[in-house]
């Protein structure tokens, strides 16, 4: 495991870079943080909450396709965080009510275009990330652990909580210490430095901005870890290619719903260095949320840990991914560790043996206290 003395001074260069940018959005106001879409034209590419909740924006919308927001459950459009319309494009949620794309659309989105950004659209769109600091109070731990919560899309609600619940414990009967945060400020190069592990536990939405991830980012290529458990790579869209394409690998497609949301099925077990898959039977049965994705990890030579027998439950035609269907993988990224589990949409499964089994081995090897392969 990289020393927290030396990764605090490999990361230097990063705290400068995210001082400078800091630096330049606190003069158009302190609560503009430099958030990803800042300053882009407003389209029907973006997440919908950034355009419906605008109401220049959201007129040009209703002007094309009157009545046509009011058919979507309120739940959706919420205005407060969380928000599932931050999860969708404007074009996601029209084709969801069955609108199509057509030159209608195609004047809609002319339209859009051609609006002024304000220094209160950005505002607004700033908004739901964070950019007040956070200081941990760490114990004198050997091995410390960050597990990060904040969510702008989809709540998993009690599983987020079973999640922290399961997990803190776990750490603890390790001899880990733990810290819990629910902001994207926590993600400063000086705060990260502290951490072996980071825990993404059912982040749901874009949480972080530009500096903070370019934080994250080099925290990852000079040693870190990081362990991102189910709604943590569950965004129908993301506005961050590296964490989708790189530290994620795959982009999420959909799972099963209505009757067969929640089904019986059996994981097969593949077995490497990492040490991740110790103590759990090669083929073991789950009942959960399954999710599919676009590709499989495997085409990059991420390690696939589990994966799931689609014969064994009904994942729906449009979701089928063959024989090479992970579920569970680890891949390395400079010298960082990185480990995905798509398992945990409900609470239960917190508290199953084998998954607890998962997670206490994960967090062994994404801390770097396990054979840490991405060293050799």
């Amino acid at each position: 495991m990289m020393k927290k003395n030396m990764l605090k001074a490999i990361i230097a260069g990063s705290m400068a870079m995210g001082s400078l940018v800091a630096t330049g959005c606190a003069s158009a106001a302190e609560v503009l943080t430099d958030c990803s879409l800042r300053d882009v034209p407003f389209s029907s590419s973006m997440p919908a909450y950034d355009v419906v909740m605008r109401p220049k924006a959201r007129a040009i919308v209703e002007k094309h396709y009157p009545g046509v927001l009011a058919k979507i459950p309120a739940w959706i459009l919420s205005e407060s965080m969380p928000s599932f319309s931050t999860l969708i494009t404007l074009d996601q949620l029209l084709a969801r009510v069955g609108v199509e794309d057509d030159a209608n659309a195609a004047a809609m989105r002319k339209e859009l275009a051609a609006l002024p950004v304000t220094r209160e659209d950005k505002i607004a769109r700033c908004a739901r990330f964070d950019s007040e600091p956070v200081e941990f109070d760490l114990g004198e731990e050997p091995v410390q652990v960050l597990i990060y919560q904040k969510i702008n899309g989809y709540d998993h609600g009690e599983s987020v909580t079973a999640a922290t619940e399961n997990l803190s414990k776990l750490a603890k009967e390790m001899g880990y210490g733990v810290s819990v945060s629910a902001k994207g400020s926590a993600f400063t190069p000086e705060n990260l430095s502290e951490f072996d592990v980071v825990i993404w536990n059912n982040v749901s939405g874009d949480t972080l901005t530009l500096s903070q991830r370019k934080a994250f980012e080099d925290y990852m290529n000079n040693g870190g870890g990081f362990l991102g458990i189910h709604a943590s790579a569950g965004d129908s869209v993301y506005f961050w290619d590296w964490y989708r394409d790189v530290l994620i690998g795959a982009q999420f497609i959909g799972h099963p719903g209505d009757d067969n949301w929640f089904q019986d099925a059996s994981l097969d077990v593949t077995r490497h260095g990492t040490g991740v898959a110790e103590g759990i039977p090669d083929r073991w049965e789950l009942n959960d949320e399954w999710y599919s994705f676009s590709d499989s990890v495997s085409s990059k030579g991420y390690d696939i840990v589990m994966a799931i027998d689609e014969t064994t439950y009904v994942p729906g035609k449009e979701l089928e991914m063959g024989e090479d269907h992970p579920l569970v993988w680890t891949h390395c990224i400079g010298e960082g560790r990185a480990m995905y589990s798509a398992i945990g949409h409900r609470k239960e499964v917190y508290n199953a043996e084998y998954n607890i089994k998962l997670l206490k081995n994960g967090m062994k090897w994404t801390a770097g206290q396990g054979n840490d392969t991405c060293k050799q």
